[in-house]
């Protein structure tokens, strides 16, 4: 292993808010993360509005957040984390094909937009290695 490689390893994993309204989705999320080498679960939240206000007093580093809840919504629940900690990473996360949140997706400046079904640890890995860990 090259010396780059080594210093990842090394760095404490970095902080992830876990945001459904769904009580079975936020478990599948942390334990997504929680199987990733580089995130760990610091909070989970079941609306926008509790996100905005976790993410102002725990600061983590990564947002994840489901697309449609009651409220104020994941989409402008970005927007509110994006004002608040710029340098957060945000990953929206729905039911409905990425494709079609690209146009609102913009507008909220999220880091990525998946698919639920195609979360996985290495891909979390490797958003959290694009967007956060320079």
């Amino acid at each position: 292993m090259d010396g780059s490689q080594n210093e990842l390893d090394d760095r404490p994993p970095a902080s992830v808010l876990a945001v459904d309204d769904q009580a079975t989705f936020r478990a599948v999320l942390c334990r997504i993360v929680n199987e990733t080498h580089s995130l760990v679960v610091v909070g989970e939240a079941d609306s926008g509005e509790t996100a905005v206000e976790m993410a102002r007093t725990l600061g983590p580093d990564l947002v994840l957040m489901d697309v449609r809840m009651p409220g104020i919504g994941g989409i402008a629940a970005m927007t509110r984390i994006k004002g608040i900690r710029p340098g957060t990473v945000v990953v929206l996360v729905s039911t409905t094909h990425p494709e079609q949140l690209v146009e609102a997706a913009a507008e909220c400046s999220a880091d990525e937009t998946l698919w639920k079904s195609e979360l996985r640890p290495s891909l979390l890995d490797d958003i959290w290695h694009k967007h956060g860990s320079a």
